[in-house]
């Protein structure tokens, strides 16, 4: 009989602090045998974590998170402004939320009704939810109404901007989906020529749309960022860093809390 192989046990990352000359710097260290290199990364919660090798000397770490302490209180402070603007986006009558890269306010109403609804007429968003739903609990049933909203927007606008690029490029996608997507606005695996695109890219404008749009469906083609990939995105888009520029410069707006 062959001998069995044991598990090993997953155990949550250590946390520590570190007084530098930047500051005292809180963070978890995750080792890993794969890893060759020490990185240090500042998640969206603020959170510093700490990825080395599984046998890099502490001494050897201490000094590397000393050596970017300036980085990452910056890194930091950066972090922890996003979350206190995100705080402050709650989804209550008149607060503003982007769609097609323009803005427009929200109305909420209680009424007598069961079930929530919403609509839109070009001005604004009117969400209708059940009187006896207040608070917190309100708040979330407004943020998954116009969420709903949002993925079937994103849908109907993607399909049709997908098709157009598809006959004007001469490619055609097998797959085509509509996913949360955390970090990117779009994806393309090449083998299976899918590709999948953030329902949250509707908050941006339809030329900012196109570009994400022509980025994936050009990685059809040339599967990596070479110079040749960029030459496939400017024949067709001789503009697409201005569009680039908008999404960097308005993405804090496009999340939705």
């Amino acid at each position: 009989m062959s001998p069995r192989l044991k598990r090993l046990k997953r155990t949550n990352p250590e946390p520590y602090s570190l007084p530098t000359q930047a500051g005292d710097i809180s963070y978890v260290l995750v080792r890993s045998a794969r890893r060759r290199t020490i990185a240090i990364s500042i998640g969206s919660t603020a959170q510093v974590r700490v990825a080395a090798p599984r046998y890099a000397p502490d001494k050897e770490i201490r000094s590397f998170i000393v050596e970017k302490a300036p980085w990452i209180q910056k890194k930091l402070i950066e972090a922890r402004h996003v979350q206190e603007i995100l705080r402050k986006r709650q989804y209550i009558y008149g607060n503003e939320f982007l769609f097609l890269g323009e803005k427009y306010p929200l109305k909420v109403e209680g009424e007598d009704i069961r079930q929530s609804r919403i609509a839109f007429d070009g001005r604004r968003w009117c969400v209708r939810v059940p009187h006896a739903v207040e608070g917190r609990k309100r708040q979330d049933l407004v943020k998954n109404k116009l969420v709903q909203w949002y993925r079937i927007q994103a849908k109907e606008i993607f399909g049709g901007r997908i098709f157009h690029y598809a006959r004007q490029m001469g490619l055609e996608p097998q797959t085509i989906a509509v996913k949360t997507q955390k970090r990117i606005w779009g994806s393309c695996a090449h083998k299976e020529k899918a590709i999948s695109l953030n329902w949250q890219l509707v908050l941006s404008p339809m030329a900012v749309i196109d570009y994400v749009v022509v980025h994936e469906m050009c990685h059809l083609i040339v599967p990596n960022h070479s110079r040749r990939f960029w030459q496939k995105v400017g024949k067709v888009l001789p503009d697409y860093k201005d569009r680039q520029k908008w999404l960097k410069k308005n993405q804090l707006d496009m999340v939705l809390p």
